[in-house]
């Protein structure tokens, strides 16, 4: 039996796995902490899931899962092209999850490119928001 955190982690991975399909992005995408020193990058953020059970058991879940992708540039230019990447591999697309039938991700809100100055040298950061609903994947008798 899959446990909930291997169920969220399966969506992470699919979303992983298609905004590293751009040959641009693979390298410079990101879940969590950012490896190396890269000028621009992606870096996706998730929250632990809303579950619901389907069943008296609560065997069968439906799941949500909010992704936040921070599209992330030393210039301004480099988290709007980042951002627009992710916009377009993302928007409408629905992600194959094994065992799960996934619904096409939701955009839950932006941010428009701002400074980071916080951080040393000070960077441009373009936020975009998603929800991924997902359902157990029907079997066929």
């Amino acid at each position: 039996m899959n446990t909930l955190p291997d169920l969220v982690e399966r969506h992470v991975t699919a979303v992983l796995d298609r905004l590293k399909s751009d040959s641009q992005l693979e390298p410079v995408t990101f879940e969590g902490d950012v490896h190396g020193n890269p000028e621009r990058y992606v870096n996706v953020w998730h929250d632990s899931g809303f579950f619901e059970p389907r069943s008296i058991l609560g065997e069968h879940q439906d799941v949500d899962i909010t992704f936040t992708i921070h599209a992330v540039g030393l210039e301004r230019w480099q988290a709007v092209w980042a951002d627009g990447r992710v916009l377009a591999l993302l928007n409408d697309f629905r992600l194959t999850v094994p065992g799960r039938r996934c619904w096409r991700l939701q955009p839950a809100g932006t941010q428009p490119v701002e400074k980071d100055t916080t951080v040393n040298p000070p960077r441009f950061l373009a936020v975009r928001r998603y929800i991924l609903h997902s359902t157990p994947a029907r079997e066929t008798p």
